[in-house]
């Protein structure tokens, strides 16, 4: 009961992913609307079976995030709150103009920590990325 929402996220679809480097390591990272899918699925369209608020703090130099999300099982009940999560995106790109897509950025980073603290994606938070045996599995499996 306790790992109900968990348990219908926590194993990403390969083809929905991809990697990138971070620091020198190579990471795995996941599309943003495969989760939102699997958001909707489970609890219905946004704004009706989950949803979230952000707000928008700007510096000189930096947009952050705060993000809060809802969710709820029953379309009858209040909605279930976490957060906030935050993320940060520069304002302006390695050229020094303006970044448009800044806000958007910093705002689909903070939704998809938020969601990875409901489980989503967490065998690629969790590592079991990093290595080939646990993909070639679950792919065999048919799981992901």
């Amino acid at each position: 009961m306790n790992k109900r929402i968990w348990e219908k996220f926590c194993i990403t679809d390969k083809k929905y992913t991809k990697p990138f480097n971070k620091f020198g390591t190579e990471l795995t990272t996941t599309d943003p609307m495969y989760q939102i899918r699997k958001m909707t699925y489970q609890f219905g369209p946004v704004g009706e079976g989950w949803t979230y608020d952000v707000k928008y703090t700007y510096t000189e130099k930096n947009v952050f995030a705060e993000l809060k999300i809802g969710w709820r099982e029953d379309t009858n009940k209040d909605f279930n709150w976490y957060g906030p999560i935050s993320a940060v995106n520069p304002l302006y790109n390695s050229k020094g103009t303006l970044d448009d897509e800044a806000p958007k950025k910093a705002t689909t980073d903070a939704l998809t920590k938020a969601m990875s603290h409901l489980g989503m994606s967490a065998d690629i938070f969790l590592g079991k990325f990093d290595g080939n045996k646990y993909v070639e599995t679950k792919t065999k499996e048919n799981d992901i």
